[in-house]
């Protein structure tokens, strides 16, 4: 299996100008659904198995930290791999439990649908991100220059 030699060295601008923009892009996304978590908690929690006083506030209390963490890992590129590594379990998690068009109620069907198809996408944005890393314009990059003192992918 192939394997990526992506580096400061072979990374043209435009190589960190896309994750620059796939990790801004997606990010709010996260933040938003994070902060809704917050304002509504007890609703959220609701909705989860187990419920708001049982096991559903502590998977409420899980799922605020992986968008708000994640979310702001992706937005700043400092712990973009591995935040997107834990976002894409997350999102498939949520695309499955959340956006099941082949269970919903049928004037649920087509929005359901638009929900997990745009999920699909944002996971490979995610896998990019994972494997790729947050490019040159990112925080990590400010912190750990590669050779030359030139910023490095990973």
């Amino acid at each position: 299996m192939p394997t990526s030699t992506r580096s400061a060295d072979t990374a043209s601008p435009l190589d960190s100008w896309v994750l620059l923009f796939a990790r801004v892009a997606i990010a709010p996304l996260f933040l938003y659904s994070g902060v809704g978590k917050v304002m509504a908690f007890t609703a959220t929690a609701s909705r989860l198995p187990g419920g708001a006083d049982g096991f559903g506030a502590l998977l409420a209390a899980g799922a605020l930290t992986v968008e708000l963490g994640g979310g702001a890992a992706l937005l700043l590129g400092l712990f973009a791999r591995p935040a997107a590594a834990i976002l894409i379990p997350f999102t498939i998690a949520a695309t499955l439990m959340f956006h099941n068009f082949w269970a919903a109620p049928e004037a649920q069907v087509v929005m359901q649908t638009i929900n997990f198809l745009k999920n699909l996408g944002l996971l490979g944005a995610l896998a990019m991100i994972a494997t790729y890393g947050p490019g040159a314009y990112s925080a990590q990059a400010a912190l750990k220059s590669g050779p030359n003192g030139v910023p490095g992918l990973s």
